[in-house]
């Protein structure tokens, strides 16, 4: 016995089909499948986001600092994806110019930029940078770890970041 599968239609305006078919075409695909992969059709909404469940947990809801909000997000980063966070840390442009201080030096640096060592790591935060940067560094870390657009706004929020006009990641198809 076969299963017959209804389609659904969706109604586009011509421009926006246009650009679907661009779109599709480029990547050899149909509109359907351009359209699916876009909309991450194959990973369930949210549900494997685990920095939402931390985002609304009792520890970090109770943390009224913004930067102890902060340390804690970049801590849960650390724990749960390390080999990640270590790999994103690595390509920052500014870590290579450490490479060449020694103890002393990197002691000034860290005096300097306030920074604080993010629990159960061996990273440090600098905290002298301003909130559109610190905006800028947790949203691609939390993209490069791999949390939905929706995660990634909400930490932005909790964090006290304000979040001028950040839109969705174009993904690709």
């Amino acid at each position: 016995m076969r299963s017959i599968m209804r389609m659904k239609h969706v109604e586009l305006s011509d421009e926006a089909y246009a650009a679907l078919q661009r779109l599709a075409a480029a990547k050899n695909v149909s509109p359907a499948v351009a359209l699916a992969t876009m909309l991450g059709a194959d990973r369930p909404p949210l549900s494997g986001d685990n920095l939402l469940f931390f985002l609304v947990n009792v520890e970090f809801t109770a943390l009224a600092d913004p930067v102890e909000r902060y340390l804690a997000l970049l801590a849960w980063a650390a724990q749960n994806y390390s080999c990640d966070f270590a790999d994103f840390i690595s390509h920052q442009e500014s870590g290579l110019r450490y490479l060449a201080l020694n103890r002393d030096e990197i002691h000034e640096v860290r005096e300097r930029n306030h920074a604080r060592q993010i629990d159960g790591t061996q990273f440090w935060a600098v905290m002298t940078i301003d909130d559109a940067t610190r905006r800028r560094f947790v949203c691609r870390l939390l993209e490069f770890i791999g949390c939905h657009d929706e995660t990634v706004t909400l930490a932005v929020k909790s964090l006290g970041l304000a979040d001028a006009g950040r839109g969705f990641r174009l993904l690709s198809a």
